[in-house]
């Protein structure tokens, strides 16, 4: 009879850290105020959109009831001045983009519609 083999549990390894991907810098071109909002924006997306959005992918369904929380966040306006918008440079709108999108794309794109699309043809094609 042959000698049994023991087989070696794999050490547990920590999930790779997300990969760098400005490899331009850029975002050093950006102020400490916006550098927390996009702080701000990661953690929102890690925290609360990440341990969901996979059940509303599988049901092709929408996390509506994140949305409160995500107006507190208070991006709503990101390159746009007055009326009530947060203000700040296209570049912020654009990084606060990925940001989302690095956790889930369908809610970038919900951002990108309702507050760039839309409320950006407001801003500038509306009159007072």
């Amino acid at each position: 009879m042959p000698a049994q083999t023991q087989v070696k549990e794999r050490p547990q390894h920590k999930p790779l850290p997300p990969p760098n991907t400005d490899f331009y810098e850029v975002t050093e071109t950006l102020n400490a105020e916006e550098l927390a909002l996009l702080k701000q924006v990661r953690a929102f997306m890690k925290d609360k959109v990440a341990p969901v959005i996979t059940k509303y992918w599988a049901e092709d369904a929408f996390p509506f009831e994140l949305l409160p929380a995500f107006r507190e966040l208070g991006v709503g306006g990101l390159g746009m001045q007055g009326y009530g918008c947060r203000g700040g440079s296209i570049r912020l709108f654009g990084f606060a983009q990925m940001e989302m999108a690095r956790v889930d794309p369908s809610f970038a794109t919900f951002f990108g519609v309702h507050d760039g699309l839309a409320m950006g043809s407001i801003y500038l094609g509306g009159s007072e």
